[in-house]
């Protein structure tokens, strides 16, 4: 699907609302309808510095004059990009260009109805550019991750870890929105354990939420110092094995996300741990998320071929997760060598 089959999409969703327009200012939507534009400048900030307007017949990038130039050269240069000064709010422009049709808009706005839930299905199945895209995240994701693994050694703190892990990520194009490290104990005690300056000993969990064009890559890799015992061996074996047979046998599809689910915990019974999956999600659907809908009993959203996913079964002490996408051919793992 190209920018004109995305298009043709989101106009079908405002021809189906009643509505003459559409605002798209939050990241994740920006980044879907313009294949891969970033509109973000402070990540903490959830609304973009711009917005798509699209109208039945025209479309536009809307930003102030401080960020107008940028979206011009830089980000969406296919675009008509129209600005308004810093100091004057952009409504005004936005009723303008809509010529006073009712509007939709994803994210809150006076006189405007939130189509947010509306317009995210649009962007989880993926179109063609988005998935070599993701390809390409994926496989700068594995690089990154196996340079900052191959940086780590004994004595070194998890801040050190997680700094690493973050500019080899750099280094290629890509920002981070999740990382984590664990060093030895704080594996099995933490599910997230945000990095806190512990000493790595014995082995390190390094985990991250890359991100590029919008499209987001989750991976974890566990370091081993000194051989396992057994028990932690058989645990890190079966994350593993959980994680193969819900991306082979179970991300099918036709099937919903809770039926994966109930997967899962026959595939932790089946390892031998019946009672971990209650400790931690087991991810979900990925794409311009790092979990755009995550697996449950209740999640009835209907699995697709040109869908990508993320799990990460964990049993206490291990963990295992990567990124795939559902093509025709089946699950196709976009971290990994």
């Amino acid at each position: 699907m190209s920018l004109e089959g995305r298009r043709r999409n989101l106009r079908e969703t405002m021809d189906r609302l009643g509505l003459g327009a559409v605002l798209l200012g939050l990241p994740a939507n920006f980044a879907w309808y313009t294949g891969g534009a970033d509109n973000r400048v402070d990540p903490s900030v959830p609304l973009g510095i711009a917005a798509i307007l699209l109208t039945p017949e025209r479309e536009y990038v809307v930003a102030d004059n401080i960020e107008a130039p940028r979206m011009r050269e830089e980000e969406t240069p296919g675009f008509e990009v129209v600005e308004h000064p810093w100091y004057e709010a952009p409504a005004p422009l936005y009723r303008e260009l809509s010529g006073g049709a009712a509007r939709g808009a994803d994210f809150p706005l006076e006189g405007a109805r939130n189509v947010s839930e509306e317009i995210a299905p649009l962007r989880y199945m993926l179109d063609a550019e988005a998935i070599e895209l993701y390809r390409q995240a994926g496989a700068e994701t594995y690089d990154a991750m196996g340079e900052a693994a191959a940086s780590v050694s004994p004595g070194m703190t998890e801040h050190e870890a997680a700094a690493n892990l973050i500019a080899a990520c750099r280094r290629r194009g890509l920002t981070t929105s999740v990382t984590l490290v664990a060093a030895d104990d704080r594996i099995a005690r933490y599910r997230h354990p945000i990095p806190r300056g512990a000493t790595i000993r014995r082995r390190v969990m390094l985990v991250v939420c890359a991100e590029r064009g919008g499209l987001y890559v989750s991976l974890t890799r566990i370091l081993d110092f000194e051989e396992p015992d057994g028990d932690l061996a058989r645990r890190q074996e079966a994350c593993e094995e959980i994680l193969y047979r819900m991306r082979e046998e179970a991300t099918r599809p036709g099937r919903a996300l809770a039926d994966v689910f109930e997967n899962c915990k026959g595939f932790y019974a089946d390892a031998g741990f019946p009672d971990e999956w209650r400790l931690h999600h087991q991810g979900g659907m990925a794409g311009y998320a790092a979990r755009e809908i995550i697996a449950s009993p209740e999640t009835r959203q209907e699995i697709q071929t040109g869908q990508a996913f993320a799990w990460n079964p964990s049993i206490t002490g291990a963990k295992a997760e990567e990124t795939f996408i559902l093509t025709e051919n089946g699950p196709e793992v976009i971290t990994g060598p």
